[in-house]
């Protein structure tokens, strides 16, 4: 087994840094990776590392006097001898020390005297190192009387403090920000070294905040400030401790949102993880611990993983306004679970997607790789997506009759986001469209640029075409094929394919003794088609599949009106519907019902679609019609006597007597105005309306043939 070293190995055997190690090999592949501090780091043989590194190597190898039988070997000690100090912080720190502006042998030599008595020079007591610094403000004091600016004398003193007095402060930054703070204090007091004396020790014994008092501050703090300490403790302070902390801390601090050092060490890791808890069960599971996975014996196509993605690029569709709509969309993303390898994609424009996206990729990937015998997906939509899995209603197991739960196929949903890999794999993909037109970052809301504002608004507003700027659906298409392939060909350092390209994994983890299942003619077959009861109407047979509906009628299934069949419905050609009996008989094939233009059924009702359209709906009830008129002939409804008393029977016959006397009434008069009103038109003599129902027709007749013999003579 081949022996490996990191860069950072490599660098403290040079005395390089571990960044000027690296850029040398950046164009080697490495050729493992080690754990370091629980982190994987990529790692070389030096077989491996470039001509250059090399002989830098056996320089050091033979100044250190490493044992080997060659060259090789006496690298290979060296990288591998433990060092106390690297020697790169060795080096440097020489060098600093070359570069350290020259200063007389005498400047600090009382205060370099004094350091070098103490009893233990590099961890000085208390005492001590309140009197180094009071020598080093005093030396400062004096720098500056003799002539010398502030700053340079200040400079001066706290180089010297940071070469030979490393345990005053912890880093040039922390010794400036004591410098100041203990050189102020020095000048309040006009020189007086008590002053810099540390202020705590008058303050007693250690004061440790009862259990009470503590219990209620962190439940103020999670529950009412949402982890914010120090207005919980300010509240606290004004009602709600007990009187022993209130006498204690009120009023003593200067700034309104101190919180004692003490108290905020003691409560603040406990407060983090109650206020997570607080936020919800998917917020602290995302908290806790979790294991590392290891794939060792899983085979490339054994599983294959899911999900949609909303990319960070804009592009644009049509809107069906005459213009251009610019959207994000979705992609889902299939890989295969143990190369990490993108199988296949599919971009939809619209927000969301239905199952019937899900069930034609899984058919394009299955009819290339194979049926996995896994799929690894995310809950919601795609846990929901019957269409997809099947209705284990009304059949069992064996009578499954629908997708892939026929091929024993087992489907697992993921809990967290975490336990995905393709969710890994989505945002490395995301990494490489970063440089594409129209991205708007991960967070839009705050990583947004705001040329990409500016755009965006151009073409809302119709001032410029968004090819300008954007990917039309059909070039965004393209590009991700092309970044898919670029993903599948690059190397990746992680544990999963160790410095493999997914591509190269997929190969190298394919198992020959249990392949996938082919995606035969008859899987095909049956993957093509989902498969549910439905109850034909008087308007056909409906299928929905999200919010979109496909609904098929006519004569042909007419007479199953009212039975429950079984629809064969085929996402990639839902024109046409094939229909049988529950055991899969009797197939009927019907075609997809066609939606007329809404100005066509007012200007020709009964011609093109809308004619063809109710002609089906008429033929999809004409069975019903038909079995009306059948049966209502066939057998036709009794009829019988009405049942009454004869009081009911003498009281109708006077109802109808009177009725008759009122009509007979009625006749006679009208019979007598007909009479008058000839009577006037052959005669001439108008009568009055109330005299005419008393003229008798042997009076008229007399009187008229009278007038008319009269005229005569």
């Amino acid at each position: 087994m081949k022996t490996l070293f990191t860069a950072a190995q490599i660098a403290a055997a040079l005395g390089k840094t571990s960044q000027a190690v690296r850029k040398q090999l950046r164009e080697v592949q490495p050729a493992g990776v080690q754990i370091v501090g629980g982190n994987e780091s990529a790692a070389w043989t030096v077989e491996q590392l470039p001509a250059k590194l090399r002989s830098w190597l056996a320089i050091e190898s033979v100044r250190e006097n490493c044992a080997g039988d060659d060259m090789k070997e006496r690298i290979e000690t060296m990288l591998s001898m433990p060092r106390r100090e690297s020697l790169d912080n060795f080096r440097s720190k020489a060098n600093h020390a070359r570069r350290a502006p020259a200063r007389r042998p005498d400047d600090f030599a009382e205060l370099e005297s004094f350091i070098a008595a103490c009893a233990n020079p590099s961890a000085p007591s208390e005492t001590e190192r309140r009197a180094i610094w009071t020598l080093a403000l005093e030396k400062f004091t004096a720098l500056v009387h003799t002539g010398q600016p502030e700053k340079r004398a200040a400079r001066r003193v706290r180089h010297f403090l940071s070469t030979h007095a490393p345990f005053l402060a912890t880093s040039r930054d922390a010794l400036w920000i004591a410098w100041k703070r203990k050189l102020a204090k020095l000048q309040n007091a006009n020189g007086d070294p008590k002053a810099l004396r540390d202020g705590r020790k008058a303050n007693g014994p250690r004061f440790t905040l009862p259990e009470n008092d503590r219990d209620l501050l962190i439940h103020r703090t999670v529950f009412g400030y949402r982890g914010d300490i120090a207005p919980a403790w300010r509240d606290c302070l004004r009602s709600g401790f007990s009187p022993e902390v209130i006498s204690r801390y009120a009023g003593q601090a200067a700034d309104k949102s101190h919180v004692p050092a003490s108290v905020m060490d003691g409560i603040s890791a406990e407060v983090e993880i109650l206020t997570v808890m607080y936020q919800g069960p998917r917020a602290f599971d995302a908290r806790k611990g979790h294991v590392t996975r290891s794939y060792d014996g899983i085979s490339s196509l054994q599983c294959i993983s899911g999900d949609d993605f909303t990319l960070n690029t804009y592009f644009y569709v049509p809107d069906a306004k005459g213009w251009f709509q610019l959207t994000r969309g979705q992609v889902i993303l299939f890989i295969d679970f143990r190369s990490l390898r993108i199988l296949g994609w599919a971009l939809e424009p619209r927000k969301s997607y239905s199952s019937l996206t899900i069930r034609s990729l899984c058919t394009h990937i299955f009819g290339e790789f194979g049926v996995p015998e896994i799929l690894y997906l995310e809950r919601g939509l795609w846990k929901n997506a019957t269409l997809l899995k099947g209705k284990t209603d009304p059949f069992d197991f064996t009578e499954i009759s629908q997708g892939l739960r026929e091929y024993g196929v087992k489907f697992i949903h993921a809990i967290r986001p975490r336990t995905k890999a393709v969710e890994r794999v989505g945002g490395m993909f995301q990494d490489i469209t970063e440089a594409e037109p129209g991205y708007c970052g991960r967070d839009e809301r705050r990583d947004a640029p705001e040329s990409l504002r500016k755009q965006m608004d151009e073409v809302e507003a119709r001032k410029v075409h968004p090819s300008k700027n954007f990917y039309s659906l059909d070039q965004w298409n393209r590009r991700i094929g092309q970044i898919v392939d670029q993903y599948n060909a690059e190397p990746q350092q992680g544990h999963i394919l160790a410095g493999m390209s997914p591509e190269e994994a997929f190969e190298a983890h394919m198992n020959p003794e249990n392949p996938p299942l082919q995606f035969n003619a008859a899987l095909r077959y049956l993957l093509a088609h989902d498969k549910r009861l439905a109850r034909v109407t008087l308007n056909g047979v409906t299928i929905q599949v999200g919010k979109q509906k496909f609904n098929y009628r006519g004569r042909e299934i007419a007479h199953l009106v009212g039975r429950e069949v079984l629809a064969w419905f085929d996402p990639e050609n839902p024109e046409t519907i094939v229909v049988t009996n529950t055991d899969r008989t009797n197939p009927i094939c019907v075609s997809r019902s066609q939606n007329p233009n809404a100005l066509e059924s007012l200007v020709e009702p009964d011609a093109g679609t809308l004619g063809r359209e109710l002609a089906r709906i008429e033929g999809q009830a004409s069975y019903m019609k038909t079995r009306f008129n059948v049966v209502k002939a066939k057998f036709p409804m009794p009829q019988r006597q009405l049942l009454v008393d004869a009081q009911t029977v003498e009281l109708g016959a006077q109802i109808e007597l009177g009725k008759s006397q009122v009509v007979e009434i009625a006749t006679r008069r009208q019979r007598l105005r007909s009479q008058a009103q000839r009577f006037a038109r052959r005669t001439g003599i108008v009568m009055p309306e109330s005299n005419q129902e008393k003229l008798q027709p042997e009076d008229a007749r007399f009187l008229a043939e009278f007038l008319d013999g009269k005229e005569s003579t």
